[in-house]
């Protein structure tokens, strides 16, 4: 309960609380790293990529159920929603390029 009120007062809007943005997991680097801990790697972004893709369809959940919200929590939700899908980008692309790395050594 302290956490809830805690976001409300920072101004976090409570549906997005409720609705979790994973945090993006560490890459290994791919020149240094065995086998084991590459294919961790990619299944870890996989899992993410699931992870914030629950995060999505939470953050769209929202629009049905609360269509008339203030224009703040409307930004603030269609921020975390770019930045999201962003970060899955990022991840991917960076799991992928030392996958590569790993591949070529």
């Amino acid at each position: 309960m302290a956490v809830l009120l805690l976001l409300q007062v920072v101004g976090l809007p409570q549906a997005i609380a409720d609705c979790k943005e994973p945090p993006m997991p560490a890459v290994p680097d791919g020149s240094a790293a065995d086998k084991q801990t590459m294919l961790e790697a990619y299944r870890e972004m996989r899992a993410y990529q699931a992870r914030a893709q629950s995060f999505l369809d939470c953050i769209d959940a929202l629009k049905v159920s609360e269509p008339d919200v203030d224009v703040e929590i409307l930004l603030e939700r269609l921020n975390a929603y770019n930045r999201t899908v962003e970060n899955m980008d990022i991840v991917s692309r960076k799991v992928h390029a030392e996958l590569d790395t790993f591949n070529t050594r």
